[in-house]
Order: C-alpha cells, then sequence, then structure tokens
C-alpha cells in the first residue's frame, strides 16, 4: 500500500506502474504475479480513500494496462488480502515539516521536449511512449483533425494551446504583485473567456485550454522526468504535432532558479 501526501513527487496515479513494478522487483522477485496495490492520497485534510489499482504483467517485474479502482473500505481491503491491514504510515513513520506554501507559475513549453508518457495503450489509441521519430514526424506534418476514440482526441490541442498561449500573454502584460492564486486563475481564465469571444472558440477547445490552468501539465523536473500530472493530453499533443503548449511549475521558496 502506498500512502501519499502533497510533495511527495510523482502522483501515485501518474507513477503506479513504476512504483508496483519496483515493489515487485525488490520484495517479491519470485512471484509470477504482480503485487496487489492500493493507492492511499492524502491532500492536506483531505482522505481521499483506499484505491485498487489493477495490472498486466507485460514482462519481468514489469507491468502495464493500469485499471483504477475500485474504491474499498478497510473492511473490503482485509478480505481482499486475506487478513488486517494497517492503513496508517506505521508507528516508525516521522512526519516531515509542512513544506512552505507554493505558488504555481505557468511557462510556454515545447512539446517535443516534454518527457515521455509511457501509458502503455491505456486508453488503447495512446502507444507505450512516443518514439524520437514519431514525435518529429508528428512535428513535421501536424494532424489537426479530431479522431473521436477519445476525450482526449476529441478536439484540436494545437487550437486549445494557442489559446491558452495568448490568455497567459494578456495576463503576463498586466501584472500585478498583489495577486494571490486563485486571483491569478481567475485572471487568466477571463482572459481565455475574452479570447473566446473574440475568435469563437468551440466548447471542446474552451475546456481544454481551460484544463492547462486549472489542471496544469506538470512535468517532474529533470530531463526525462515522469509527470506530477498530465500525461494522457502530452501523449494526445504528441500525436497530433502540437507544437507549443502551457505547463505549470510548482515554486517555493527556497527553490533553485
Amino acid at each position: 500500500m502506498a500512502t501519499q501526501t502533497d510533495r511527495e513527487g510523482a502522483a501515485l496515479m501518474n507513477g503506479a506502474e513504476r512504483f508496483v513494478a519496483a515493489v515487485w522487483q525488490r520484495h517479491c522477485p519470485d512471484e509470477q504475479d504482480p503485487p496487489i496495490f492500493i493507492a492511499h492520497q492524502l491532500l492536506d485534510s483531505q482522505d481521499l480513500g483506499l484505491m485498487h489499482y489493477g495490472f498486466t504483467a507485460v514482462g519481468p517485474h514489469t507491468v502495464g494496462a493500469p485499471r483504477w479502482g475500485p474504491r474499498l473500505s478497510e473492511a473490503e481491503l482485509c478480505v481482499l488480502v486475506g487478513g488486517p491491514v494497517d492503513v496508517s504510515r506505521g508507528d516508525g513513520y516521522i512526519e516531515p515539516a509542512r513544506p512552505q506554501e507554493g505558488r504555481m507559475r505557468y511557462a510556454v513549453a515545447a512539446v517535443l521536449g516534454l518527457p515521455r508518457p509511457d501509458l502503455h495503450g491505456d486508453p488503447p489509441c495512446m502507444p507505450s511512449g512516443a518514439p524520437w521519430w514519431r514525435r518529429v514526424g508528428r512535428q513535421v506534418a501536424p494532424r489537426r483533425r479530431v479522431r473521436g476514440c477519445c476525450s482526449y482526441h476529441d478536439g484540436d490541442w494545437g487550437a486549445a494551446s494557442e489559446a491558452a498561449i495568448r490568455a497567459l500573454a494578456r495576463f503576463e502584460a498586466r501584472p500585478t504583485d498583489d495577486d494571490g492564486e486563485d486571483d491569478q486563475l481567475n485572471r487568466l481564465l477571463d482572459a481565455l473567456r475574452t479570447l473566446s469571444d473574440e475568435h469563437r472558440l468551440d466548447e471542446w477547445t474552451m475546456e481544454a485550454a481551460a484544463s492547462l490552468f486549472t489542471d496544469p501539465i506538470q512535468p517532474l523536473r529533470g530531463e526525462g522526468g515522469p509527470y506530477i500530472n498530465g500525461r494522457h493530453r502530452s501523449q494526445a499533443m504528441l500525436d497530433a504535432g502540437t507544437r507549443r503548449t502551457v505547463i505549470g511549475i510548482w515554486e517555493y521558496p527556497g527553490d533553485d532558479a
């Protein structure tokens, strides 16, 4: 069981395949099947409960095709594993000092340089990773057509990203030092709504552009690193040949520039 709070690396949903593969290799390497994986996500004072993640073994100590859910009660978890389970972090756990307040900064990034999403075909329309030749090929010949196979491929990410980039430019042209996080987000969304009225953006494009601010793509820092959030949207952009988009970067006092 993996328990996670804020600022503890990649979200459990985004890093689940790597986490369960590491546990399998280190703690039960002789087992033919991957271990049962339970995610216990804690956000501030909110406990999101116990989520059972299912996987398919795709190689030695390697899993793919993650399946999220269902949520389990503590009693159901005990039945699933055949015995009592301690859902706390254990007697030896020492809670770290509460991190200083951070702030989300938005930046324009080249989609070609985003980390490899590694979705392992979930959903099936998204391949396992995106090799360099496919990335470059899509950049040379972007695909703006709607595929309709899933919600991520159901619109034009190039148009959505450009709308978000223009909204960010308008926001940055009118800086204020007194904005809190909610004020910043509201001003960005106001700029996006103005753009939508001016250019008559369709509903999908508007919602997709807004998601880049309300639920930003967040690659972990470091070349080739995984994601905190946004793997599916990144893959859809790579598939379409989108060239630029908006990403989110959490900045905290004392972080290196």
